[in-house]
């Protein structure tokens, strides 16, 4: 058995599902630093866990405590205020704190794999014979392409620069190399390289906005930039982040979705050359790894990516960066639960830097918030181009036959910019073919035999799938009901929208971006790039397409079907409906021609479709808020949601059933609602029954007097896999 150390005991944080960390006995010599990482005895085998503090005793029996003997890491993994941040936020949200700690590292440092030194590749052009360089032209376009790309960057290209230009990029290298034409090295370029691409002239809106936000940035701040689509909040961020540079500060810059990415990336490498690093799920965890550490060490200023860089690492850090604020994909819904704009304002709390938000459609929160003069507020109202963001149109639906989900109108519109030379948006929020498929005879629809959801045709593969738990299944010839062979499906998904539109305007491009069609960074790139080559085309997508993309040739945007959301059971259906109709609207009319903007409706009446056409986004939203206040609904109380899901509904409502016990004497005593347990509004799901109990206050202290109050004996209750439990703080949906 080891020596015991002088040190005493160490507490280590493991990633397990416990509201606990563990006490271990450290061997001599062994490092000792908050934030390393070490291999140690659990069970029968062994986990890895993160150092946290060390301490003289421990309550754990001397028989039963163990060494931690392999220290896996030279110098900590997470620094100081990134475990001071792990802590908040395991305490805020209620997350066990081993999983919360192993969350704020890259996925490749999340097991035993030690640090390996992540230099970086890059290969440098050496001078080329005219012979050799017309030969290649002529019968290697792909080694002449790559030749050109790499002789044009004076710093070198690296794999995944190489990669970007051509996803075959391996084998014409190897032949450059071979040919002396090229070499390899593992300088880096430095990250103080200058601005590359000049700036643009500020709009005068423009300049005022970054002039007063610029003023405040000395300490903790939170600033929302509230512009309308195309009015240049880029602009007014790299104006920010190169101010921060010029201070040898660094950057965290978030966008919501992987697609957003691509086109950010190019304008960011072009404005700050090589001084930044992107990470994001599309990259492997090596990858990531590489990013993260270059940031960490200070060789990169600027982290872009999206949710998880938040986490990232850096002593230098100046200012947070988070577009499209309003967007929910910041908000992590698995795993461990927590919102990221949130987490990333403590973070800037804790570091006294500023943070600014950014977005055409902010959330009701953030707009809260500048009413309350928590944050600073900005307006960029117009568009430095000629013309201002088109005017939303209603096409009334009613009594009209639909051709592939569009209305005469809208084809007839459709025909007509495209002829202009003009470029189409299409948004339909529904991928697949038909969403439903059914017996015209006997009225059985196809559903899913793990979820309480139809299965959605998808006629490219022939199969009906789920869309929550990927069940697939074959059209069947007869229905399996009354044996009838009258099977149909109704409905419209963007395969069947793609299908249809190709047919009517088979003269033109038709590009699909969904799930479906697009499965990653690159693929979208390719897609997306077909627009950027301004000849007309139809771009037809999902929520994918419909924010933080800026395509001067669209002329018309249609938000197909949007109905769906007049009578949904979600308190935030007409919140993310606005914010849909503006973002996709204001795709539209970004260049030098005047933009169009429409959406079908059966319900062109309806008070939320008048106000879209009536009224501005903020108009809108300041009405919703004075519902949501008469209601009591968030941001005007809080909200936290305990979740269950088993085998069986009882089991589920059991384990809720058992949790609200320890609730009830707290909430009586401090009058928070308490609602529930009820069966989820998709009671099964993947196979599991699923349930929910919920807690509501508009006083957060007593709230969260009564989660103090009654946690340490929750905490206690196991989730196994019979019946599982999560708590959700500031649970986004009821």
């Amino acid at each position: 058995m080891p020596e015991k150390s002088p040190v005493g005991f160490a507490s280590f944080a493991i990633a397990i599902p416990l509201y606990r960390v563990f006490d271990y006995d450290l061997a001599v010599n062994a490092p000792v630093q908050a934030g390393l990482r070490y291999r140690l005895p659990f069970g029968q085998g062994s986990k890895t866990g993160i150092l946290l503090s060390t301490q003289d005793a421990t309550d754990i029996s001397p028989e039963r405590i163990k060494t931690a003997t392999e220290c896996l890491d030279d110098a900590p993994v997470l620094s100081e205020h990134m475990i001071a941040l792990a802590r908040w936020l395991a305490e805020y949200y209620l997350q066990p704190p081993g999983e919360v700690l192993f969350q704020c590292l890259p996925g490749y440092l999340r097991n035993a794999k030690r640090i390996k030194p992540t230099q970086v590749k890059y290969w440098y052009a050496l001078p080329v014979a005219a012979d050799l360089r017309a030969r290649l032209r002529k019968r290697s376009p792909r080694q002449y392409e790559l030749l050109v790309a790499i002789e044009q960057a004076p710093d070198g290209l690296n794999a995944a620069q190489l990669k970007a230009i051509n996803a075959g990029w391996h084998s014409p290298v190897r032949a450059l190399e071979t040919r002396q034409a090229i070499k390899w090295g593992r300088s880096k370029p430095a990250v103080t390289s200058p601005v590359r691409q000049p700036a643009p002239v500020l709009s005068q809106e423009q300049s005022q906005v970054y002039t007063e936000l610029n003023s405040r940035l000395g300490r903790f701040s939170v600033h929302l930039l509230d512009g309308v689509t195309g009015s240049g909040k880029t602009e007014v961020y790299f104006r920010l982040i190169q101010n921060q540079l010029e201070q040898q500060r660094q950057v965290i810059y978030l966008v919501p979705e992987i697609g957003l990415t691509t086109q950010l990336i190019e304008r960011v490498k072009q404005r700050f050359g090589e001084q930044f690093v992107s990470s994001h799920s599309g990259l492997t965890d090596w990858q990531r790894f590489q990013a993260w550490d270059r940031f960490r060490r200070g060789e990169a200023n600027i982290m872009l990516g999206t949710r998880s860089c938040l986490f990232s690492q850096c002593d230098r850090l100046g200012l947070i960066v988070i577009d499209e604020e309003h967007d929910s994909s910041y908000r992590q819904e698995d795993g461990i639960r927590y919102h990221a704009r949130d987490v990333a304002i403590k973070r800037a709390q804790m570091l006294d830097i500023p943070i600014v938000l950014g977005s055409a459609t902010p959330s009701l929160e953030s707009l809260n918030n500048c009413q309350r003069e928590h944050y600073y507020l900005y307006r960029l109202l117009h568009r430095p181009t000629a013309y201002a963001p088109p005017r939303l149109r209603l096409i009334d639906t009613r009594q009209v036959k639909l051709v592939s989900g569009c209305s005469p109108v809208v084809l007839e519109r459709i025909g007509r910019h495209l002829s202009q030379g003009g470029q189409v948006l299409v948004y339909l929020n529904r991928r697949g073919y038909a969403p439903v498929v059914m017996c015209h005879e006997c009225g059985w629809q196809a559903n899913c035999r793990q979820c309480d959801s139809r299965l959605t045709l998808h006629q490219s593969v022939s199969q009906m799938l789920c869309h929550h738990c990927g069940y697939a299944q074959g059209l069947p010839a007869v229905c399996p009901e009354c044996g009838q062979g009258d099977i149909k499906h109704y409905g419209i998904g963007t395969e069947q929208l793609e299908q249809g539109l190709k047919q009517r305007f088979s003269q033109f491009p038709v590009i699909r971006i969904d799930r479906d069609s697009v499965t990653s960074r690159d693929e979208f790139a390719q897609r997306i790039g077909k627009l950027q080559k301004g000849e007309p085309c139809l771009l037809i997508g999902t929520q994918m397409i419909a924010k933080g993309h800026d395509y001067p040739g669209i002329t018309l945007s249609v938000i197909l079907d949007a109905d769906q959301a007049l009578f949904s059971a979600s308190y935030r259906a007409s919140e993310r409906l606005v914010q849909t109709a503006f973002q996709v609207g204001g795709r539209s009319g970004r260049g030098d021609r005047e933009g169009e903007a429409l959406i079908q409706t059966r319900f062109p009446e309806h008070p939320l479709m008048q106000a879209l056409v009536n009224s501005h986004y903020r108009d809108i939203a300041d009405s919703i808020l004075q519902e949501r206040k008469m209601l009591g609904f968030p941001p005007y109380s809080r909200v936290v949601i305990f979740r269950a899901d088993a085998l069986s509904l009882d089991q589920a409502m059991a384990r809720l059933e058992q949790i609200g016990q320890y609730l009830q004497a707290s909430v009586q005593k401090r009058g928070v609602k308490c609602i529930g347990p009820i069966p989820a509004l998709m009671t099964r799901r993947i196979g599991r029954y699923r349930a929910q109990l919920c807690l509501m206050s508009n006083n957060i202290q007593q709230l969260r007097g009564v989660l103090r109050e009654a946690m340490p004996a929750i905490k206690k209750i196991p989730s196994t896999h019979s019946v599982k439990w999560v708590i959700d703080v500031d649970a986004f949906d009821l």
